[in-house]
C-alpha cells in the first residue's frame, strides 16, 4: 500500500502536476489524522468500558456489605435495648420503695444490664479496598462517594459514645467483682451453673447495692449513655447504611 501512493506521488511530481499532488498530500494527512483520532476513541471507549466494569464490581459488593451492615446495626440495636430494659428496671427499682423485687430477679435484671458487651462491628473488606486503593473516584456518583468517603467519620463518632457507655459497665462489673456476688448473678441470668456449686454465703447482690449510691449513679448513667448510643449515634448510623443502599441499588439499575 505505502509503495503505491509513494508510486502515485512520483508520477504526479513528474507530470509537474503540483495543485493535484498538493491535494493528495493534504487528503493522506488528513487521513493519518482521522486514523490516529478513530484509534484514540476506541482506546477510550476500551478504557471506560473497564472502569463502568471495575464499578459494577465494587457496587455490587457494596450492595452485600452494606446489608451485613444493616442487619449488624439492628442486631446491636436490639440487643442494646434489651440490656436498657433491666437497666431501667434496676435503675426505678433503687429509686422506688414501692418496687419490690426477689435476690434472684435482681441478679436476673444485673446480669443482663451489664455481661453483654455492645459493640457495632462493620464488616470489612470492600470500603476499605477502595478507599485504602484511590479507587473511589471510579464510582461516578457523587453523592455516593460523598457518603462513603464519611463513614469512618461517623464510626469514630459511634466508637466515642460506645466507650462512654462501656465506661459505668465495667465499673458495675468491678463492683460486682469487689463486692457482690458474682455465682449468684451468672446462674440466675442463664440457669446455669457450668459444674460451678453455689457459694453458702450471706453475701446477696440486692443486699449490697440496694442501698449504695455509686451503685445508683453508675446504673443511671448506664442507662442515659445506653439511650443516647441507640437514639442518637446507632440510629444516625443505621440512616447512612439505608441511604448508601438507596444509591448502590440505583446505580446498579444502571448496568440492568
Amino acid at each position: 500500500m505505502i509503495k503505491f501512493f509513494r508510486g502515485i506521488r512520483q508520477q504526479l511530481v513528474m507530470e509537474n502536476k503540483t495543485s493535484k499532488y498538493l491535494k493528495y498530500a493534504i487528503g493522506e494527512i488528513l487521513l493519518v489524522v482521522i486514523g490516529i483520532l478513530i484509534a484514540l476513541q476506541i482506546n477510550n471507549w476500551n478504557e471506560d468500558r473497564k472502569l463502568r466494569n471495575t464499578e459494577h464490581y465494587y457496587l455490587k459488593e457494596l450492595k452485600s456489605e452494606f446489608k451485613k451492615n444493616l442487619k449488624e446495626i439492628n442486631k446491636v440495636m436490639a440487643r442494646n435495648n434489651a440490656n436498657l430494659e433491666n437497666a431501667l428496671l434496676l435503675a426505678n427499682y433503687l429509686a422506688s420503695d414501692s418496687i419490690t423485687l426477689s435476690n434472684y430477679d435482681f441478679d436476673k435484671h444485673l446480669f443482663k444490664s451489664i455481661v453483654t458487651e455492645i459493640q457495632y462491628r462493620p464488616s470489612p473488606g470492600t470500603l476499605n479496598e477502595i478507599l485504602n486503593s484511590g479507587k473511589l473516584e471510579i464510582i461516578s456518583n457523587k453523592t455516593l462517594r460523598t457518603k462513603l468517603s464519611s463513614w469512618e467519620a461517623v464510626l469514630l463518632k459511634v466508637r466515642f459514645q460506645e466507650l462512654e457507655h462501656a465506661t459505668p459497665r465495667l465499673k458495675l462489673l468491678d463492683l460486682t467483682y469487689a463486692q457482690g456476688n458474682f455465682r449468684e448473678g451468672y446462674a440466675a441470668t442463664t440457669n446455669k451453673t457450668l459444674d460451678l456449686k453455689p457459694r453458702s454465703s450471706s453475701i446477696h447482690n440486692k443486699k449490697v447495692f440496694r442501698t449504695d449510691q455509686e451503685f445508683d449513679n453508675l446504673m443511671s448513667v448506664f442507662y442515659l449513655s445506653g439511650q443516647a448510643l441507640n437514639n442518637n449515634y446507632y440510629e444516625e448510623l443505621k440512616e447512612k447504611i439505608e441511604g448508601i443502599l438507596e444509591l448502590v441499588d440505583s446505580e446498579l439499575k444502571i448496568y440492568d
